[in-house]
């Protein structure tokens, strides 16, 4: 007969695995009603602790380590809130180190976290992939990517994610709708996984529309690698201008902060928002709201998404099943987007093409 496991009960008391795993241990986190009620419904279906689990737990230095890309983008920064926040309520120490884009530097993170003993590690928007398999295939603590940028599938990983596919399909939509028709993508390429998504959804968007896409209405950061706020900054406003030679009534760009820079050129070259283009961001981090006008974005639930990774990983830590996550996106209408100015011409003057930075 197969045993009971935390993932049974946790399917008929309608809770989290975490919830359940925090509940027969006593923690704190969780209320002492609910407590009471998951322990009485583990006594009832013959649940019993996995004996080697329970020994593992002596061995554990209730301490994680966090990667992210950068201190200075403000889209990691809740993420590691949500992950502190759950954290700290399960007595867990959070040991924080920075990848900057740099896969190589990524891996050898995750092992030295290893070799310190701590007991799990959360990446978010990790580089490393089939070119790691060798050396992933050896990591013995759970690691939880968030928004992984490159395929692999391995023991002891696990994704959380929100679907840049659908998040691109609402922008387009969205656009699409207002009655634009020539729209332009800003994209970067040290994030390919997630803006190939985010492009696929642009293209199947237009296509569905019956718009035939321009090759130039593409435009692809191609310097070396950025990752900070300035560097996305920069990247919007590089890119902008030939984006609008070719026409373009409206812009999609890769995240938030590339749209800033773009919402910065279009204007220095005297394309007022939205009235003579509409901007597109995706994150809705707090820029969007500092920015004139408010920016229209896709919501990813960046603290959400720090407190089930951590939540999971302290469901993998407790030698339980855990799942992979995929949180869909929702749009955030703002101020940035409006119908197309149907008398506007598009095109640049010569003497506007120097006056953006």
């Amino acid at each position: 007969m197969r045993r009971v496991s935390i993932k049974d009960i946790a399917k008929t008391a309608g809770v989290s695995y975490s919830t359940v795993s925090r509940a027969l241990n006593d923690n704190p986190l969780i209320s002492q009603e609910v407590r009471t009620r998951i322990q009485a419904l583990a006594q009832s279906m013959g649940y019993s602790p996995n004996a080697l689990a329970q020994s593992l737990q002596s061995l554990l230095s209730h301490s994680i380590g966090l990667v992210i890309t950068t201190i200075a983008d403000p889209f990691y920064a809740d993420i590691a809130d949500g992950v502190e926040e759950v954290a700290q309520g399960a007595g867990i120490s959070v040991f924080l180190a920075t990848s900057h884009n740099d896969p190589e530097r990524e891996i050898r993170i995750i092992e030295s976290f290893e070799r310190r003993r701590v007991d799990g590690v959360i990446i978010a928007s990790s580089l490393i992939g089939g070119d790691y398999a060798s050396r992933l295939e050896q990591i013995s603590i759970p690691v939880i990517m968030i928004n992984n940028q490159a395929a692999g599938d391995y023991d002891n990983l696990y994704s959380v994610a929100v679907d840049d596919y659908q998040g691109a399909r609402l922008i387009m939509k969205h656009l699409l709708d207002l009655g634009h028709r020539r729209i332009g993508y800003i994209g970067v390429q040290n994030r390919p996984g997630s803006n190939e998504r985010r492009m696929h959804g642009y293209r199947d968007s237009l296509e569905e529309y019956g718009v035939h896409a321009q090759p130039e209405w593409v435009q692809l950061d191609t310097s070396p690698s950025r990752e900070d706020f300035a560097g996305d900054v920069d990247v919007g406003q590089a890119l902008v201008p030939e984006l609008l030679k070719e026409g373009v009534t409206a812009l999609f760009c890769y995240c938030d902060t590339v749209a800033a820079g773009a919402l910065i050129a279009s204007r220095k070259l005297g394309y007022p928002i939205p009235d003579r283009l509409s901007i597109v961001g995706f994150d809705d981090t707090d820029v969007c709201m500092v920015l004139t006008p408010p920016l229209t974005t896709v919501r990813q639930p960046r603290r959400e998404m720090g407190q089930l990774a951590m939540d999971i990983l302290l469901t993998a830590i407790s030698g339980e099943p855990a799942n992979d996550i995929i949180f869909q996106p929702s749009l955030v209408v703002r101020e940035s987007t409006a119908p197309p100015h149907e008398s506007f011409n598009n095109q640049l003057l010569p003497n506007q093409m120097n006056e953006v930075v």
